[in-house]
């Protein structure tokens, strides 16, 4: 009885010790991380040169005609046309407007697919046209990703 006393105390002692020690571990484990500075920060390409140039107002007017058709600044417009980068800021909202048309679709065919429209006589060939569409919806935007990588 002595012996099963002493070996649950020592066995309690050195669960607690374990806990103890996992404890210790975990907070040093987060104390290291807080030296390091938590997250991995991007790399960001810091503009640190830079150049100033003269034009006369007529040059200067047609520069700023040009870059109110994109939302840049003027810097950045100037360097992406310098570097003959593609200015593709339009493309993005035919992206947005097609992502919303396919989650319209979805919300249609989640529609049609209750009983309450069981009226509609070719439901089945609606449903699969519209998931026709929907798979050429994003068969295109993923194709625009993996071509932009």
């Amino acid at each position: 009885m002595e012996k099963d006393f002493l070996e649950e105390f020592i066995n309690k002692a050195t669960k607690e010790n374990d806990a103890k020690i996992a404890q210790e571990k975990r907070k040093k484990y987060f104390q290291e991380l807080g030296r390091k500075g938590g997250l991995k920060t991007k790399e960001n390409k810091k503009l640190d040169k830079v150049i100033s140039i003269r034009m006369n107002n007529s040059e200067y007017e047609i520069l700023i005609q040009k870059q109110e058709k994109y939302p840049l600044k003027l810097s950045t417009y100037i360097r992406n046309v310098l570097f003959e980068k593609e200015l593709k800021i339009n493309e993005f909202q035919t992206d947005e407007v097609l992502l919303h048309f396919g989650n319209n679709f979805k919300k249609i065919t989640n529609l049609l697919r209750n009983r309450e429209w069981n009226v509609f006589e070719n439901k089945k060939e609606i449903l699969a046209k519209i998931e026709a569409t929907v798979d050429l919806i994003h068969q295109y935007l993923y194709s625009k990703t993996q071509k932009n990588e």
